[in-house]
């Protein structure tokens, strides 16, 4: 049994919540740091100006949640459903020292980054179909076996980004910043074809 309740203007440090369900609540002016949620179902939760730091999510059910004016950094996700989510709402720029987030083997589709500087992103064994990545920066993220089937990057800052093993990215050389980036060879192909290249064996 969780002893804390997740309420309005809660104040909580290294705490752990299991089996919670929030989902449609709205939860305004909470702040969690070094707190742990496993088995969480947030789906369809607003979040309004809340902060999370340096938290952890496992097997929780995120789908369309909402951090409208909410501040998180350095916050983990393992085995997370995180469809539909409009990170665009967040407010990282207020964050001084902003670390960044880590996604894995989180599913992301149809999600929001238009726009963000998200250095050092993480999103490692995910599925990103249909994620929107234009105009963000994303300078050295780690996107390994990541499957981007109809995501979308349009001046996207992608300079030393890994690609290692990622699977559908389609990503035009010419209107994305692409410099020391790492791609996998077969995937490397996506980008010649983008320039019209025609490749034969």
């Amino acid at each position: 049994m969780n002893k804390i309740k997740i309420v309005d203007n809660l104040d909580c440090f290294a705490e752990k919540f299991e089996g919670i369900d929030l989902h449609g609540m709205t939860i305004k002016k909470a702040e969690f740091e070094e707190c742990t949620f496993v088995s969480c179902d947030f789906s369809e939760t607003l979040f309004h100006s809340c902060r999370f730091i340096d938290c952890h999510f496992k097997d929780c059910n995120l789908g369309v949640m909402k951090l409208t004016n909410s501040k998180i950094s350095n916050t983990e996700f393992i085995s997370c459903k995180m469809i539909g989510i409009d990170w665009t709402m967040c407010d990282f720029k207020s964050l001084l020292n902003p670390e960044p987030l880590k996604f894995k083997e989180c599913i992301l589709n149809d999600s929001n980054f238009f726009g963000l500087s998200l250095e050092r992103l993480v999103l490692k064994e995910c599925r990103a179909k249909d994620v929107d990545f234009r105009s963000a920066s994303l300078i050295n993220a780690n996107f390994t076996t990541t499957d981007f089937k109809g995501a979308l990057f349009g001046n996207t800052h992608l300079e030393g980004a890994n690609f290692t093993d990622a699977q559908n990215t389609q990503i035009d050389i010419k209107n994305n910043h692409l410099k020391g980036a790492i791609f996998s060879r077969y995937e490397a192909l996506y980008l010649l074809e983008s320039m019209g290249i025609v490749l034969v064996d």
